[in-house]
């Protein structure tokens, strides 16, 4: 882990989920940290908490250039989920510039955020970092891991130093996706799942991506690694859910047929926008069934880093916020 006292930091996505808790973490242990904000809102919010505030986006390079201006680290956490035409825009394309502003800048690091996606749906067993990615069709899975390639092409020219992190599906308060949305799903009585239940899933409290991206932030001598920040072993699909369930007052799931999930799925996919995960269903269907876990040995071994937040007691903490969204 790298010391963050007045060093600066600048933090893209510090107006999101994960970006805007990471940047108060920095700001804690002494860092000074300059978010890159688009909206009039965005910046002011960011102002409010203390921060400095460079107004830009990751595509335009003019404001990426001033934004870096003094900084020793980056660490890129800006993505699109929307069009596919803005998604690789955003987490290609304005990953590049990223990089090479970075690269050509002088700045000492780049540390950018990625996700378990990019290995894709077809994933079975143990997979661990040198398991090459197959991120199907999937979008957002396959221009993240443009964003990795881009990172590593722009490093060749420039000797840029980046880490990459992958993580799980990050939830906690303030995630819409793994929180919010699969609350309300999980509140159904019963729950309606594809089998059993007993296929992985990857859950990863909020704090404990933090806690790895801090120690990966600084240490130079990362320079090229990629890290899994998963749990590991991983939980099931039923254990996750219900733990949302307990919170809503019931413990009741229906099983649907194998069968008959796949042949839904298949339905579903051929009317599914392309920027939707559910282009990739079927394959998704398949893996609820089945056992793979993201290997953590790694980042175990290297930074010393391990999960702290169970399951259990990760849902707990998010009651406050689906309380606060009028879920609970």
């Amino acid at each position: 882990m790298g010391d963050f006292q007045d060093k600066r930091i600048l933090v893209t996505g510090a107006t999101g989920f994960l970006g805007s808790m990471l940047a108060q973490r920095f700001a804690s242990e002494g860092g000074q940290v300059v978010v890159l904000a688009r909206s009039n809102e965005s910046a002011d919010a960011a102002t409010a908490q203390g921060f400095e505030v460079a107004r830009g986006d990751v595509t335009n390079r003019e404001s990426l250039r001033r934004a870096m201006e003094n900084c020793a680290i980056v660490v890129h956490c800006a993505a699109s989920f929307g069009h596919p035409d803005d998604q690789r825009d955003v987490n290609v394309n304005g990953t590049r510039l990223v990089a090479e502003e970075v690269g050509f800048g002088g700045v000492r690091q780049l540390v950018y955020v990625s996700s378990i996606a990019v290995y894709g749906f077809a994933r079975r067993g143990v997979v661990n970092e040198t398991v090459a990615p197959t991120p199907g069709s999937y979008i957002y899975a396959r221009t993240k891991l443009g964003g990795e390639n881009a990172i590593k092409e722009v490093a060749i020219h420039t000797g840029l130093n980046y880490t990459i992190v992958r993580p799980g599906m990050i939830y906690g308060p303030g995630s819409t996706r793994w929180t919010h949305d699969l609350f309300r799903y999980a509140r159904r009585n019963p729950i309606i799942f594809s089998g059993d239940g007993s296929g992985s899933t990857h859950p990863i409290y909020l704090d404990d991506v933090i806690d790895a991206l801090v120690k990966v932030t600084g240490d130079e001598s990362l320079n090229g690694e990629i890290f899994n920040i998963s749990p590991d072993p991983a939980p099931t699909w039923r254990e996750w859910l219900l733990q949302y369930a307990r919170l809503a007052g019931h413990q009741n799931w229906v099983s649907v047929p194998p069968v008959l999930a796949r042949a839904g799925a298949g339905l579903v996919m051929g009317f599914a926008s392309p920027a939707s995960i559910l282009r990739d269903l079927p394959e998704l269907v398949d893996q609820f069934m089945e056992k793979v876990t993201y290997s953590t040995a790694k980042a175990r071994e290297r930074l010393g880093w391990a999960p702290k937040v169970e399951l259990v007691e990760g849902v707990d903490r998010c009651v406050p916020y689906l309380r606060e969204k009028g879920l609970l």
